[in-house]
């Protein structure tokens, strides 16, 4: 169990900092009750399962947050953990919280969610709903039939956007004093990355870089494509129509590029099985000299990236450097302004007091300050305060017994937050302004997104996933030669019949309907 995990003596302060909090409260509120004479001071709580946070790894039963919202907001609460196998069960939570748009179009055609009303969204959640409401094109991802299945989040500056991360010492090594910006000048570092010893050990056991081709969603290299104008998977619009970047003829010359680097040996031969975890660990251990990093693992001091590097090889040197501009421009993979989506059981559409209590909730999830950080980050002084000592606001850092992800999870901290669906004015209040210069410095986003925003395609689930593994096998031998470019044509050819051609029209179908300004 988690809660095992943390030190009895941390989870007990917590415990009782946070216990205090609630009697002091409770008296107060029935006080306070009392004095007015109002009738709801012994109302039954309302029981409401909540899913937990999809990306944590189990539930933890009353835990201290789950006590404070049950108090607050006078509910009493069933965390669950939401899978596949749950929902198919019946199991379906009230409220819980999906990652993408195909997943609540897949929840959405087993019948257990609830549409929703987009004016109840707007009436119940006027501040969030004044931030999001510009971008309509959030609510469009999960419209389907023209009914609203699910409330969008957003993101306005994404530190899990990529760039490329270089071995500044080693561009020093071999005489390159400026980090690269265009495609020609990345290609000379990566050469002589592979070819004029960075390392000094006198052996020819280096590379320039690497790629992967074991994403669920693209191809990897994508900072190279970028610089041909493309990406691979994703729709791109081009002369008004949409046109998946996987069989656009900038993506061949690309993949002529990578192939040529390949036979040159300054691709490591192990880009086919590498993964971004494998990749970084290259990076540490001299291998190669340059990855493609996301933004906030490696803009600050603290940045996992960097920390990772200063554990195994502390006297080396990262520095971010911009996705290199080629014959297309420059850009790289990115999620757009979509983050995750929080969605309703469709049971709750018969239970108008639940439905009410759920709202009331998620505005304050969006908007009040101390549900959000009782939610996201703790108990202030006890479980996290703000970096800079006195401040009251900027960024924030979690304190000693509370560092860890699973230490946290197992008070209940993150189970029941739902992320990005706060305001603009909290954000601004807790965001760094160190890490969203980076981001403003280095992210490729706006212009670099799927024109869809990612919805799900009526056929998605026939054909999507055959697809991108059709292009991850073609692209890799395409780049490792394999097999030649020549077979560009024949690989255009299958992609289109095993589906491709389908999925066009749907694309280009809800485009016009939905998303074309």
């Amino acid at each position: 169990m988690l809660v095992k995990k943390m030190k009895p003596i941390a989870l007990a302060v917590l415990t009782a900092s946070m216990a205090a909090g609630l009697l002091s409260g409770c008296a107060e509120d029935k006080k306070n009750n009392a004095e007015s004479g109002e009738p709801g001071a012994a109302k039954k709580p309302v029981e409401l399962t909540w899913g937990i946070q999809f990306q944590a790894n189990a539930v933890v039963e009353d835990s201290p947050v789950q006590k404070w919202l049950e108090q607050k907001f006078n509910v009493k609460i069933k965390p669950v953990k939401v899978t596949d196998a749950s929902i198919a069960s019946g199991e379906v939570p009230d409220l819980f919280m999906l990652g993408d748009p195909s997943n609540v179009s897949a929840y959405q055609s087993q019948g257990v969610l609830m549409n929703i009303d987009p004016n109840m969204v707007k009436e119940q959640m006027p501040e969030y709903y004044k931030d999001v409401e510009n971008s309509n094109e959030l609510f469009q991802t999960v419209t389907f039939d023209d009914k609203l299945w699910a409330i969008p989040m957003f993101i306005d500056l994404k530190p899990y956007d990529f760039t490329l991360l270089w071995r500044k010492d080693w561009l020093d090594k071999v005489g390159i004093a400026k980090i690269p910006q265009t495609l020609d000048e990345l290609e000379k570092a990566i050469y002589a990355f592979a070819k004029n010893d960075p390392d000094g050990n006198g052996k020819n056991d280096t590379y320039g870089l690497t790629g992967t081709a074991t994403s669920t969603w693209g191809t990897g290299f994508y900072s190279i494509f970028g610089a041909y104008g493309i990406e691979p998977t994703m729709w791109q619009e081009q002369n008004g129509q949409l046109v998946n970047g996987s069989i656009r003829p900038e993506a061949k010359d690309a993949l002529a590029k990578l192939q040529q680097w390949y036979a040159d040996g300054i691709i490591d031969p192990e880009f086919i099985t590498d993964t971004q975890d494998s990749y970084q660990k290259k990076l540490y251990n001299g291998r190669i000299g340059v990855i493609e990093e996301q933004i906030g693992k490696a803009a600050l001091e603290d940045g996992a990236t960097l920390v990772g590097m200063k554990a195994v090889n502390p006297d080396a040197k990262l520095e971010l450097g911009k996705n290199p501009e080629g014959p297309g421009g420059d850009g790289t993979w990115d999620w757009g302004i979509k983050s995750n989506f929080i969605v309703i059981g469709s049971k709750v559409k018969d239970d108008p007091e639940k439905l009410s209590k759920i709202f009331e909730i998620l505005r304050a999830e969006s908007n009040d300050e101390e549900t959000i950080n009782m939610t996201s980050l703790g108990v202030k002084g006890t479980q996290w305060d703000f970096a800079d000592s006195g401040a009251t606001s900027g960024p924030t850092k979690f304190l000693p017994e509370f560092e860890k992800q699973e230490q946290r999870d197992a008070v209940g901290v993150r189970l029941f937050s739902l992320g990005n669906i706060m305001t603009r004015e909290y954000r601004d209040k807790y965001s760094n302004p160190k890490l969203n210069e980076a981001i403003r410095a280095y992210s490729s986003a706006p212009n670099w997104s799927d024109a869809l925003l990612f919805a799900a395609l009526p056929s998605d689930g026939k054909y999507k996933q055959n697809l991108t593994a059709l292009t991850q096998k073609y692209f890799a031998q395409m780049i490792s030669g394999e097999i030649p470019l020549t077979d560009w044509d024949k690989y255009v050819a299958e992609w289109k019949a095993k589906g491709g051609d389908e999925l066009t029209q749907e694309a280009n179908e809800l485009y016009q309907k939905q998303f074309k300004k």
